[in-house]
């Protein structure tokens, strides 16, 4: 078996779950059991990992689980386009994980070992017994029994009459004027509403606007590949970039990073983690310790940890030449750009970026040697024989940390690459349809609604995707009830501070929401949406998806923005300052976290 295996989490797949009532439009008259406020479950917002980075781009793409699999495995393993909003300059964002091991064995089968891994259910506190129903001080054993509740007690909701009523006027005035007809909104309490998480408070759609209507999702897409690939890897693990040998010469062996730097391996970053400079002097080190070279060694690259096409089907021909995306290949530096010439509103690519990464090494190579009287060429791409001798590696950012890339800077051939290291990581090919068919995969198992679910690709650069608001919530959902929550949603940008959310929400009606919305943003030019949780002045936490499709082009994108930051700062409660009466506890450590954890960030990077 090689080395460097994708640790995974493989799950057992659950049933299918029913699925509860839908309502498609905003329910004013519903009622709700009333209750104290302080009855009410808040569960205390997170701390969100911020990370400063730049404002929205163009295409930016269970408590735990209601059970838990009951084992672990391990698997060896340009010019803008003219339909897409410009993304800004990105910024590194760094975090510190634990070391792991290489690639899948494709072509030998990988071999699975099973792991234990704990999972646990909160009991549901039981009702507390009712008076004998005789009406006497002292009922009989029989009647004492006949008045046990048999019944689940009754959950407080999660927004009081009041809060809900004003909440439900807000967003059916923000869309009162016709302006997106061609818009989705749902807002739930931190259960999604999803029967597979045990519910804190009572399982309702607070607001639902056309929740369960298919539209065109755009980067907001990446939180299902997230989903994904949690459900399947260890976020833990990394990627290996290896120097194989034999009698031929040497193999440069791609294994998913697509995130290399040319020059030195930078441990305090994420796009350039492991770096070709590196690679080469310790490629150089350990021909150094054997028998010279008595002539130039061929380079060669095995590119096989992918298959399948490298241009998904699903893509524009348009975005291809323009950069927004780009063919995929297991190896790459920085993302598939070009270093030095590539920014993120104008992102230039290679021809191709495995052959780039190949000659960049061989550059290095060359350098690393040169003293010692060894030189190097560019050969073709070719399988590494079984009996090649590894020889030097470096390794990559953790998977968690490039989901945290991915997610705040909305990078669509990140998400791609994720994808095809999440169907590896489940045993598939790492194929672009091996990706999709593995999220899809994913939500079954966890029982999300895929009704309406149109899959062109991973990123959300397809126009022909398309999601509900209510898939997007369930997700959501699931990644705040699940053990490593925290991690997960650190991933997610907050507004006003990091990611494709720092240059948001900054009109009148939403820039007191700053700090309390943390959200997948979604762009195109005919795309606006949101996805993510709004953490309102009492501590009280909402799951919300928007969707707007149809917006008519580049002209109308930033009206469309707008309206989007103040339906999730209406959500946030926060569409004016909050009342003196907040609970201040409540309000400032989610504020002060994300704004000095992002501070952190900043300086780190």
């Amino acid at each position: 078996m090689l080395n460097s295996p994708i640790v995974t989490r493989s799950r057992t797949p659950k049933p299918r779950i029913r699925r509860q009532n839908q309502r498609n439009l905003p329910r004013s008259h519903h009622s709700y059991h009333s209750a104290q406020s302080h009855a009410r479950q808040r569960t205390p917002p997170p701390h969100p990992a911020a990370v400063p980075g730049s404002p929205d781009r163009v295409r930016e793409g269970q408590q735990k689980r209601g059970m838990r699999s009951q084992h672990r495995r391990v698997n060896s393993i340009g010019t803008p386009s003219a339909r897409y909003a410009q993304k800004m300059p990105s910024n590194k964002h760094n975090t510190q994980t634990t070391t792991l091991t290489r690639r899948a064995a494709l072509t030998l089968g990988g071999m699975f070992l099973l792991t234990a891994c704990g999972s646990a259910a909160t009991e549901q506190k039981r009702p507390e017994g009712s008076a004998s129903p005789t009406g006497s001080p002292t009922g009989t054993a029989e009647a004492t029994a006949s008045a046990t509740p048999s019944a689940t007690p009754t959950l407080a909701p999660a927004l009081p009459e009041a809060e809900l009523e004003q909440l439900r006027n807000t967003l059916t005035a923000l869309f009162a004027d016709g302006t997106y007809p061609q818009y989705s909104l749902l807002v739930t309490g931190m259960d999604g509403n999803l029967p597979s998480i045990k519910a804190t408070t009572a399982p309702a759609d607070l607001y639902a606007a056309n929740a369960d209507t298919a539209r065109v999702p755009a980067s907001t897409f990446k939180v299902l590949t997230l989903f994904a690939l949690n459900h399947y890897a260890n976020l833990q693990a990394r990627l290996r970039t290896r120097v194989t040998r034999d009698a031929a010469g040497l193999y440069l062996m791609a294994g998913g990073d697509t995130l290399l730097g040319a020059g030195a391996s930078n441990p305090k970053q994420i796009v350039g983690r492991a770096g070709l400079t590196t690679l080469a002097e310790l490629t150089v080190k350990a021909l150094l310790q054997g028998e010279k070279p008595a002539a130039a060694l061929p380079v060669y690259l095995d590119g096989t940890f992918f298959t399948g096409p490298s241009v998904n089907p699903g893509w524009d021909d348009a975005d291809v030449a323009s950069g927004q995306i780009t063919p995929i290949h297991p190896i790459a530096l920085e993302s598939h750009t070009v270093p030095g010439k590539s920014t993120a509103s104008n992102p230039v690519r290679p021809d191709d970026a495995a052959v780039a990464a190949q000659q960049a090494f061989v550059d290095a190579l060359n350098t690393a040697g040169k003293e010692s009287g060894m030189s190097f060429t560019l050969a073709e791409r070719r399988t590494a024989p079984a009996e090649a001798v590894e020889i030097a590696a470096v390794e990559s950012a953790t998977l968690l940390e490039q989901a945290q890339h991915m997610m705040l800077e909305s990078d669509n051939a990140l998400a791609e690459v994720l994808g095809r290291c999440t169907a590896i990581a489940a045993g598939k090919e790492g194929s672009g349809e091996a990706a999709q068919q593995t999220v899809h995969q994913a939500l079954v198992d966890a029982g999300v609604n895929v009704e309406n679910l149109v899959q062109a690709d991973v990123c959300g650069m397809s126009l022909t995707d398309r999601v509900t608001a209510r898939t997007l919530v369930q997700v959501v959902a699931l990644l705040n009830a699940d053990e490593h929550a925290e991690q997960l949603m650190s991933t997610f940008p907050v507004a006003g501070v990091s990611g494709t959310l720092s240059g948001r929400f900054g009109a009148a009606n939403a820039v007191h929401a700053r700090t309390f919305v943390q959200a997948k943003t979604g762009t195109l030019y005919t795309v606006s949406s949101l996805c993510g949780v709004a953490t309102r002045p009492d501590g009280t936490r909402l799951i919300f998806a928007i969707i707007l499709n149809d917006l008519g082009g580049s002209d109308a994108l930033p009206a469309a923005k707008e309206r989007v930051d103040a339906a999730a700062a209406a959500i946030a409660n926060r569409s004016t300052a909050p009342s003196a009466s907040a609970t201040p506890s409540a309000v400032a450590p989610s504020a002060s976290a994300a704004v000095s954890t992002a501070a952190a960030a900043g300086a780190a990077s």
